[in-house]
């Protein structure tokens, strides 16, 4: 289950079972205020949920009781007290009561301290848990999701062999008409701006020598770079199917395509993706740049320092595919968000739930990036690469010479 899908079974519950006058509207107010606390510390995410989906005094005195119920429900099964090892010979250790067969809720648990023998040593192993100073502990299983941490045991992504030919031909549809800059090459053209003047001589052969006819050439129009960056955080990696392949054909028809992965780590990922067998093997070694945590703008920064100087320039096109669940520094992002579009012809922000008629782009990390991206984009299936190659191919003609192109909004 994913996180938004927790959020509203959570109001499902408190509706179905606890008589909550709460909807739609709750469980988007309890998203942003999720987004707003952050998921690391369950007292203040219990404090927030409680001023979104509280609306009488009855209804704040049961929220505990129901948050407790669905959140904290099943923590583990109940365990007998153990004799302490520094009890005397001889002598009979002091029993804690009995443990009780039906498991305590968190809200029931309060801590009791170890009873003392006449050594000092504590009698019986006991882990108080407290409602409200151990909240972040037990909170774990639901943010385990969204840590900033790195997920070791996160299955690598695989590229699927389904759909792979129609991601080609978008691939091959965008780099052939993609054109952001002139190359140093020149092709005859009606409105050049230079005479060529040996077609134009050879021309003149047909008007008895009189050049009547100038024959003009232009530079020739150069494809652009591609630089593509995907969010292999818990909270994205579900989506990134389709983001893989995409990126996978593109490296395979562009030799100026680059491609990165980054979680709390950021990996180059091109020379695995151009393979041409690469298609249904999974990409290992990727170590913290999947599976754990969003840490986009330091791994911008870390881009733009080790990698900036040889891919960016006022040919290159950036995507970026993630949901902006940033955890990092919100400064930093803006830094690197500033810098990479001060040095690329444009920023296109992939996103996996924009194409949802009722997406609103609020998490943190992506109020902050929008100020710098030329266009937002759907990014889940595959009618989605389709428009996305299809609308930046309108935008290409109206591209000039060492500027930006104009992308689609």
């Amino acid at each position: 289950m994913t996180f938004i899908e927790g959020i509203g079974a959570f109001t499902e519950a408190l509706r179905d079972q606890y008589g909550f006058g709460v909807g739609l509207a709750e469980t988007r107010d309890a998203l942003r205020a999720a987004e707003l606390v952050g998921v690391d510390d369950g007292a203040r995410m219990r404090s927030a949920f409680r001023a979104v989906y509280c609306a009488t005094a009855d209804e704040a005195a049961r929220f505990d009781a129901a948050f407790d119920d669905f959140f904290f429900g099943a923590q583990g099964v109940a365990q007998p007290n153990l004799t302490s090892r520094h009890t005397r010979p001889g002598r009979e250790p002091r029993r804690g009561p009995e443990t009780p067969s039906r498991q305590p809720r968190a809200s029931e648990q309060r801590p009791a301290p170890p009873e003392p023998d006449e050594g000092g040593g504590p009698v019986a192993e006991r882990r108080p848990v407290d409602d409200r100073g151990d909240a972040a502990a037990a909170w774990q299983t639901l943010r385990a999701r969204y840590s900033p941490a790195v997920g070791r045991t996160a299955e690598p992504p695989r590229i699927s062999v389904d759909g792979l030919e129609r991601m080609l031909a978008h691939a091959s549809r965008l780099v052939a008409r993609l054109r952001v800059a002139r190359s140093r090459r020149r092709t005859p053209r009606r409105d050049g701006d230079r005479i060529d003047l040996r077609r134009t001589l050879r021309a003149s052969v047909e008007t008895a020598g009189d050049p009547i006819d100038l024959r003009r050439t232009a530079r020739a129009m150069r494809s652009a770079r591609f630089v593509v960056f995907i969010d292999g955080s818990r909270s994205t990696s579900e989506y990134a199917g389709p983001m893989l392949q995409f990126t996978h054909a593109l490296v395979r028809r562009s030799r100026r395509a680059s491609a990165f992965v980054f979680s709390t780590g950021l990996r180059d990922v091109t020379a695995a993706l151009r393979e041409r067998d690469r298609a249904g093997r999974s990409l290992d070694d990727l170590g913290d740049a999947w599976g754990g945590g969003t840490r986009i703008g330091d791994n911008l920064r870390t881009f733009l320092r080790e990698h900036g100087a040889r891919l960016l320039s006022r040919e290159t096109l950036v995507f970026i595919f993630s949901d902006g669940l940033d955890v990092g520094n919100l400064d930093r992002l803006e830094g690197a968000m500033r810098e990479l579009r001060g040095r690329c012809a444009g920023i296109v922000w992939l996103h996996p739930h924009a194409g949802a008629a009722s997406f609103v782009p609020s998490a943190r990390g992506m109020c902050v990036a929008l100020r710098y991206i030329s266009s937002l984009r759907a990014a889940r299936v595959e009618q989605d690469f389709a428009a996305l190659a299809r609308d930046l191919e309108r935008a290409a003609p109206r591209s000039s010479p060492g500027r930006s192109a104009e992308l689609p909004a």
